[in-house]
């Protein structure tokens, strides 16, 4: 129906419309009939609240109003439209914010457009999710309805929220009505509760559905915005109303309570509860330039802007060129092999470089997997401003990490990566004596170890049970949970007593390197099992030619040979949940190599550290099947210490 209007009025299709978007246009309007009902109400909202008005005209009213609004002022209605055209650029921005965190990859310009066009449509017409959703769809033919919809909602939905936290401000600051000092006092108050709450649980579950909240710095530019938008609006508002008899301070309250009664009652451009409140808050003697002030918004502000965007609906936008595809840059012959993380926990490759969003921060991961790659840190600047996030460096090294501060960057040693050549490892030297005493304790125990061909799945869910419960679960982020797909892309070594498993280890690996990943044993596995399988695998990487193997990274130590700060890291590493193992990857000799977080300033290094803990210690809940992987809990550095 609308979209036949639309075609025929281009004289062409205006985009093509696939199997996805007909079912949604179908469920749309097969659901009309309820859609008519919420348009009965709303229009009966409007006309109840204009009754209520109209029973406080008096004689003469109307040609009052008429006389007020021939007699406004010129330069004034200039200025009313400039403070509009500024209102509806901070409107397209909420579009290009939703753009941005959706991941639609539509041009900041266009998502600006359509959703300018979108929103002085949706607020003249009314039923203002499914209106701008037609008007985006109608603008970007790149989109689908669904996503269409999905921006609708999300741009709705967040001007909501931060008109809410404006107005209760405004309403303690300036003077407003009575009613509404307890309410803005207890939004105010409840305001740092959510301010932890949404960085504690960045991703909310609805249903059957994961809905990713928006970044802090997303909604930090919703609220700047919608302050904008609507201080230009009511400014709009002000300078329209005759006579100058009302404050600018007791206007604002006003302006935004109206406007939220309006938004809520769904009716065709607010008409009806807008006036209503307006009446109901104003002194008395303001009626008729107040009524002559909103009929001139109304025109300026509604009207006009409306026409405009119908007019320029007539011509949407233009197809995008098709990219062609660019396959990630395989991992495979990476220099760290600890890369392959990025497998478990939705990391993407980007200009060379591991990236991982963890909530509120895009960190790149260790260092670029290329030595071709561009600068690591103006790639995740880059897709950081692109999704709103903290843009930071975790776990890179002392290379990259100089890099960072010669552009102003703040670092912090955070992590001791333990390192070793398996083409020279010899436990035959005296240092090795506590690992030889170690491997003889699991060969008296007659404890097999070998290189798993074939992963069995159950019995090691089986152990990972019993780990689980004893260390009281698993964890996220870049720390790991038991998944076989995940797995099945390792080294499996595997520790068997008397044909049970009582073990098992696994290693990312590429080309260049080994790296120790994740750990479980039974509780009742004999003393040196684990060490038995991590022998294994140096010597097996040994015999296939790999120069490196890292045992992974525990918390900064500043002098692993001083005995004094080997004491300290254990304390440390027993307050992360890890006792013992600086101690136990100490029984491998390797050499320690320093690891660094860094960020822009102090503030998001913080920021970011702490939102890198919040992911691996509060982990999803949804089914590991639906998630990938994620690293060992002894062997991540971001946890408590960090944070």
């Amino acid at each position: 129906m609308v979209l036949t209007r639309w075609q025929a009025i281009a004289g062409q299709s205006p985009f093509q419309v696939g199997s996805g978007d007909t079912t949604m246009i179908n469920r749309l309007f097969m659901g009309q009939g309820a859609r008519a009902v919420q348009l009965a109400v709303s229009v009966a909202i409007g006309a109840a609240c204009l009754w209520a008005l109209g029973g406080q005209v008096s004689a003469g009213f109307w040609q009052n109003v008429a006389a007020e609004l021939r007699g406004l002022d010129g330069a004034s209605v200039i200025l009313a439209i400039f403070c509009t055209c500024l209102s509806f650029l901070a409107l397209g921005r909420y579009d290009a914010i939703a753009h941005r965190h959706l991941g639609s990859g539509i041009p900041k310009q266009q998502a600006c457009g359509a959703g300018t066009i979108a929103i002085a449509l949706a607020q003249t017409l009314g039923l203002g999710v499914l209106s701008g959703a037609l008007a985006r769809w109608r603008m970007l033919p790149d989109i689908s309805m669904t996503l269409a919809l999905r921006l609708s909602f999300f741009v709705c939905l967040s001007f909501m929220m931060a008109l809410l936290v404006i107005t209760a401000v405004v309403c303690l600051v300036l003077p407003s009505p009575s009613f509404m000092f307890w309410p803005s006092l207890i939004i105010v108050l409840v305001l740092p509760a959510a301010i932890i709450g949404l960085f504690l649980h960045p991703t909310v579950k609805l249903g059957r559905f994961s809905v990713r909240l928006p970044s802090f710095r997303a909604l930090g530019s919703i609220l700047l915005w919608t302050a904008v938008d609507v201080g230009a609006a009511s400014t709009a508002l002000y300078l329209l109303i005759p006579g100058g008899e009302i404050a600018y301070s007791a206007l604002l309250p006003l302006f935004l309570i109206a406007l939220g009664a309006a938004l809520l009652s769904g009716t065709p451009g607010g008409v009806g509860p807008f006036e209503l409140v307006f009446f109901a808050g104003l002194p008395d003697g303001n009626s008729v330039q107040m009524l002559s002030g909103i009929i001139a918004f109304r025109a300026i502000y509604y009207a006009v802007p409306a026409l405009v965007a119908m007019a320029l609906m007539l011509r949407p936008y233009a197809r995008l060129p098709v990219e062609p595809c660019r396959s990630d840059h395989s991992i495979s012959n990476a220099p760290r092999a600890e890369v392959g993380v990025i497998r478990q926990n939705g990391g993407f490759i980007a200009d060379h470089s591991a990236l991982w969003h963890s909530g509120q921060t895009l960190c790149a991961l260790f260092d670029p997997i290329s030595k071709t790659a561009p600068d690591p840190v103006g790639t995740v600047l880059k897709a950081a401003r692109d999704q709103d996030l903290i843009p930071g460096l975790y776990k890179c090294s002392a290379r990259t990490a100089l890099l960072a501060r010669q552009k102003g960057w703040f670092l912090s040693h955070i992590a001791d990566e333990a390192v070793l050549s398996p083409l020279h490892f010899q436990t035959t030297a005296a240092p090795y004596r506590g690992l030889r005493r170690k491997l003889r304790a699991a060969e008296k125990a007659r404890v097999s170890v070998f290189q798993a061909t074939s992963l069995p799945v159950s019995d090691m869910a089986r152990i990972d049970g019993l780990w689980q419960r004893a260390r009281g679960g698993a964890r996220s982020g870049t720390m790991g949970s038991f998944c076989p797909d995940y797995l099945s892309h390792q080294k499996v070594f595997l520790a068997h007593l008397d044909g049970r498993l009582v073990a098992f280890a696994s290693f990312h690996h590429t080309s260049r390197e080994w790296c120790l990943d994740l750990m479980r044993q039974d509780p009742d596995a004999p003393d040196g099992t684990m060490h038995s399988l991590v022998h294994s695998a140096i010597c097996t990487a040994a015999r296939h030619g790999i120069a490196r193997f890292s045992l992974a990274a525990v918390p900064a130590c500043p002098d692993p040979s001083s005995a004094l700060m080997r004491k300290l890291s254990q304390v440390a590493v027993r307050k992360m949940g890890g006792p013992g193992l600086r101690q136990f990857k100490s029984s491998f000799r390797p050499v320690w190599q320093p690891l660094y977080a860094a960020a822009p300033n102090r503030v998001l290094l913080a920021l970011a550290l702490a939102d890198i803990a919040r992911a691996i210690h509060r982990p999803s809940t949804e089914p590991i099947s639906d998630q990938p992987h994620h690293d060992d809990e002894n062997y991540e550095v971001a946890p408590r210490l960090a944070s």
